[in-house]
């Protein structure tokens, strides 16, 4: 009996680190991700100009963006600030608010970028509001002419059966 202990208390501490886990940027890739910092902003207590992790390249005509969240009712903000500028955040979309019934793979194929931005460095941050607070992830992004943006799978860009997002008070569109 004692062999299974040592297994019960990793398994129970894996669990407790995924239960405590709150929205995974999955595209763009992070600059980083710490779930205890993750509610500092403005990118989970990572540094919102450090490009050592790579820049992703992003189309301003249009380019996805794919979370997984653990929280079945959110709110997303999709801000971008140029580097040169890092405080100066500026919305991408309207807020939207993401519904789900079970656990939640999200993405939006088509944010669009800042054509006056092509060619320089810049930040992409996802805020999600959530119950147990505000919560931040940044990418090292640089808006590229051209688009829609298709350099991404259906691993990082899919949505799960059944999930909504609600852009504005207007729009509604649901996943299936």
């Amino acid at each position: 009996m004692h062999f299974y202990l040592p297994k019960l208390i990793l398994t129970l501490l894996l669990s407790l680190q995924f239960a405590s886990a709150h929205f995974f940027l999955r595209y763009p890739a992070y600059i980083g991700y710490n779930d205890l910092t993750q509610g500092t902003g403005p990118c989970g207590g990572f540094t919102a100009t450090d490009r050592s992790a790579g820049v992703t390249e992003l189309t301003v005509n249009g380019f996805p963006i794919g979370v997984t969240s653990t929280h079945l009712g959110v709110y997303y903000e999709f801000r971008a600030a140029l580097v040169s500028a890092p405080t100066t955040w500026v919305s991408l979309t309207q807020m939207s608010h993401l519904t789900a019934g079970g656990f939640p793979y999200y993405c939006q194929p088509q944010i669009p970028g800042i054509a006056a931005w092509v060619g320089q460095d810049a930040i992409l941050q996802v805020i999600q509001h959530a119950s147990d607070g505000t919560l931040y992830q940044c990418a090292a992004i640089k808006f590229v002419s051209g688009g829609p943006w298709t350099g991404y799978t259906t691993s990082q860009c899919r949505n799960s059966t059944g999930t909504t997002a609600e852009w504005g008070y207007w729009t509604t569109f649901t996943f299936r």
